[in-house]
C-alpha cells in the first residue's frame, strides 16, 4: 500500500509508518556523567559503520536531554538489549526515571561505561564525530572493546511495537498439538527413566521433527541447560541413526540439507556406515575437540534458540567431527573415550524415537560401556515392540 504525497512534503506520519516496516534493533547507550554519576538512553537506531578502523554510530534525538552528558564525556557503551528485556528499554526511553534504579550493571574495561546485566552484547567506544542530520545528530563511536555476554535473541522494534528476531528454525513442530515423537517419548516416560538409573547416565531423547533434529524428552538429566527443546540440523554427521533407519528420501534428504556440497564418495562413505550402524542396531561417538564443542552449542541452543551464529558455529563443529565413528574400535583403550551411545525405537512408520546415552564417565571400563549400550539396545527394542516397529 502507499500514498501520494502531497506537493513534494513527506507527512511526518507517513514517514513514521512506511520505515516501521523496517526493524530496528533496540540498544541502551551509556556513560558515565562529569559528576560520577550513570547516565543512558535507549535507542533505535545504532549500526557498525566501519571494520577498518572499527567503528560504530547511533542516532539520538537534538531534543535529548542526556546525550548532552554523553557527549561530554566523551565515551560510551552501547548496550544491544535482549528479546526479554523490553522493560529496560521503557525505563531508558522515560524520562525522568530513575533508569539505573532497577538494574545491574558494570564498568566498561575502557571507558567505565555501564555494561548492563543481561544484555546480547556490548561495545565500549570513545566518541568521535558528531554530525548534524536533521532533527537527530550522527554520532560516530570509534570501539575500544566489544564482547557477546549473552548469545540470545534480540529485542527488535518493528512497526511501533516491540518483539524479537524468530527463525523459522525456533518453531517446534511439537508446538501446540504434540507431535507422534513427543507423544511416543511422553509413553515411554517409566522406561527411560529405568534405563538412566540403571545405567547411571543421562537419556536424551531425539526425534526428526519439521524443523531439524528435536530433543523431545531427556531422563537422568542432572546439570546445565536443560536441552529439551533445542532443534538441530539434520545433516551429517547429526542425526545419522534416523538416516540409517529411515527411508532412501530421508537419507537423500539427509546429504542434501548438508551446507556445503557432499561429493559422491563422502556420500558412499556415509552409506557404508549407516548400513552399517543400522545392521548393528547402534552407534556410538567419541570424546573430541569437536564434540565437545557440539555439546557446548547444543545446551546454548536449548538456552538461548537455534540462532544464525550458534547454528553457524554447530556446522564447523560438524565438519570437524567429519565422518561417522567406528564402533569397531570400542575396546579397553578407548572405552574411556565414550561420548554417547544411541539406539533407535522404530514405529509402525519407521524410525519414530533415538535414545541417547551421555555423560559417560572419563574413567569408564569397557564393561561399563558395553553394560549401558546392551541396556539401552534392549530398552530400544521393547519400545519398537510397543509401537509397532522393529529394529532389524
Amino acid at each position: 500500500m502507499s500514498a501520494e504525497p502531497q506537493s513534494g512534503v513527506i507527512a511526518p506520519r507517513l514517514f513514521r509508518d512506511v520505515l516501521g516496516h523496517f526493524p530496528t534493533g533496540v540498544a541502551v547507550i551509556t556513560s558515565v556523567g562529569d559528576d560520577g554519576q550513570p547516565i543512558g538512553m535507549a535507542v533505535g537506531s545504532f549500526t557498525s559503520v566501519s571494520l577498518d578502523p572499527p567503528l560504530v554510530a547511533f542516532l539520538p534525538d537534538r531534543g535529548s536531554s542526556t546525550f548532552p552528558a554523553i557527549r561530554n564525556a566523551g565515551r560510551f557503551c552501547v548496550n544491544v538489549l535482549a528479546g526479554g528485556q523490553e522493560d529496560i528499554c521503557r525505563t531508558f526511553a522515560t524520562r525522568g526515571a530513575d533508569r539505573f534504579g532497577s538494574v545491574e550493571w558494570r564498568p566498561a574495561p575502557h571507558t567505565g561505561s555501564p555494561v548492563l546485566d543481561g544484555v546480547v552484547a556490548w561495545i565500549d567506544c570513545e566518541l568521535g564525530d558528531v554530525h548534524e542530520a536533521g532533527d537527530h545528530d550522527i554520532v560516530i563511536g570509534r570501539v575500544l572493546h566489544l564482547e557477546v555476554a549473552n548469545p540470545t535473541l534480540p529485542l527488535l522494534f518493528f512497526q511501533g511495537g516491540y518483539g524479537t528476531f524468530a527463525p523459522r528454525s525456533l518453531v517446534m513442530a511439537s508446538r501446540g498439538r504434540p507431535s507422534e515423537a513427543v507423544r511416543a517419548a511422553e509413553a515411554a516416560r517409566d522406561d527411560l527413566e529405568r534405563l538412566a538409573e540403571e545405567v547411571g547416565l543421562e537419556c536424551r531423547v531425539l526425534a526428526r521433527e519439521e524443523n531439524g533434529l528435536a530433543i523431545v524428552a531427556t531422563a537422568g538429566h542432572a546439570s546445565g541447560a536443560d536441552p529439551v527443546g533445542a532443534i538441530l540440523p539434520f545433516y551429517p554427521p547429526f542425526g545419522g541413526t534416523i538416516a540409517a533407519w529411515g527411508s532412501p528420501e530421508l537419507r537423500a534428504e539427509w546429504y542434501d540439507s548438508f551446507p556445503a556440497e557432499l561429493g559422491s564418495e563422502q556420500r558412499a562413505e556415509f552409506d557404508a556406515d549407516l548400513d552399517r550402524m543400522r545392521k548393528r542396531g547402534w552407534t556410538l561417538t567419541f570424546q573430541s575437540d569437536a564434540a565437545t564443542e557440539a555439546e557446548t552449542l547444543v545446551e546454548a541452543m536449548a538456552e538461548y534458540g537455534r540462532t544464525p551464529s550458534l547454528e553457524r558455529r554447530l556446522f564447523e563443529a560438524g565438519k570437524e567431527m567429519s565422518g561417522l565413528d567406528d564402533p569397531d574400535l570400542l575396546d579397553d583403550s578407548t572405552a574411556s573415550q565414550v561420548r554417547t551411545i544411541t539406539a533407535p525405537v522404530i514405529g509402525a512408520n519407521g524410525p519414530l524415537l533415538h535414545l541417547t546415552l551421555y555423560g559417560f564417565p572419563p574413567d569408564a571400563s569397557l564393561d561399563f560401556v558395553e553394560g549401558a549400550r546392551d541396556v539401552l539396545v534392549a530398552t530400544s527394542r521393547t519400545l519398537s515392540e510397543r509401537f509397532g516397529g522393529r529394529v532389524d
